[in-house]
């Protein structure tokens, strides 16, 4: 009797035993499955894209994050990159594109690069870079470090025309002409070999005379009796102010422009749809440096457009200087 006793207690301690540990087990092993899982899907999806420049892409500075100094375009460009890294090309397209319709010169390269280089594209997708493209040649994206990056994109513009149907050789002929006249040497070639010249004279080494001697003079022009006022200096200060732009419903475009130069700056802006410029709607207005203007009471909001033009240059310069 005593023996059982002594057994049915030593049973009873083993059951124990495994209500204590088996929660243990369990916990332990869902852990290692969980572990597992975690890293094959990020493994699946590829390089994970920041949360803070997605944030600025698709927000601007709405965000709240003070402590990311970077433009909304750019944040775009570089969630695209990222993407094109992970050969998802479709939705590189879309950052990128967004990225160079907000004026980043790095988006619009990646943009154009993308839609050349895929052999099937989403309907329209190269009627929209083509347009994108054009736009860009036209004068609106400067480059982050103050370079002008429209000779290289209107030549990549006109490879889009060139390389891709339905093709237009005109269209690209004139673009090249105008890479060209930006100074990209490599794009006279390419004009000159579809039957355009550049827009605007180049210099030209004079040819040899037949006999060897000095080359004829050029024919100066007749002098007048009152020369030409010379045209005024112009300092361009485009490049060190930051315009983000926000499309908040179908009809309705905002705006906030900072001034990032070491000077005070004058600025237009003018209301677009596309290349086309509404300048009777442009407004001007001269900032200090680290100064602001944002919003409908400030005067960058515009009802019935879908993007803002600017133009900036030294609070001292002459106002013919501004290209609106």
């Amino acid at each position: 009797m005593v023996g059982m006793q002594h057994g049915r207690r030593g049973f009873l301690r083993f059951l124990r035993s495994l209500l204590f540990f088996f929660p243990s087990l369990v916990r332990y092993r869902f852990s290692l499955v969980s572990a597992f899982t975690m890293s094959a899907l990020l493994g699946a999806c590829g390089s994970a894209i920041p949360r803070t420049e997605l944030d600025r892409c698709r927000l601007g500075v709405a965000d709240g994050n003070d402590a990311f100094a970077v433009r909304q375009g750019a944040a775009c460009a570089m969630v695209a990159q990222r993407l094109s890294r992970d050969e998802k090309p479709r939705d590189a397209m879309g950052y990128a594109r967004k990225a160079c319709d907000l004026e980043d010169a790095r988006g619009c390269q990646e943009y154009l690069a993308l839609v050349r280089s895929q052999p099937a594209l989403p309907p329209d997708e190269l009627s929209k870079a083509r347009s994108v493209g054009e736009k860009a040649c036209a004068g609106m994206v400067i480059g982050l470090d103050g370079t002008d990056a429209r000779p290289g994109l209107c030549a990549r513009t006109a490879e889009l025309y060139l390389d891709r149907d339905p093709r237009s050789p005109g269209d690209a002929g004139r673009l090249f002409a105008r890479a060209c006249t930006l100074g990209e040497t490599a794009s006279c070639a390419q004009a000159e070999s579809l039957g355009f010249e550049p827009e605007e004279p180049r210099a030209i080494a004079p040819k040899a005379s037949p006999k060897g001697g000095p080359p004829p003079a050029l024919p100066r022009p007749a002098a007048s009796a009152t020369s030409a006022a010379p045209p005024p200096p112009c300092h361009e200060m485009r490049p060190c102010v930051a315009l983000e732009v926000s499309q908040r419903n179908a009809t309705e475009v905002v705006g906030t422009l900072v001034n990032r130069c070491d000077r005070a700056v004058a600025c237009t802006w003018c209301p677009s749809r596309g290349d086309e410029v509404r300048r009777a709607d442009c407004r001007t207005a001269t900032l200090a440096p680290s100064e602001s203007r944002q919003g409908r009471e400030q005067g960058l909001w515009f009802e019935g457009y879908n993007a803002i033009a600017y133009d900036c240059m030294d609070a001292s310069d002459d106002k013919r200087c501004l290209a609106f």
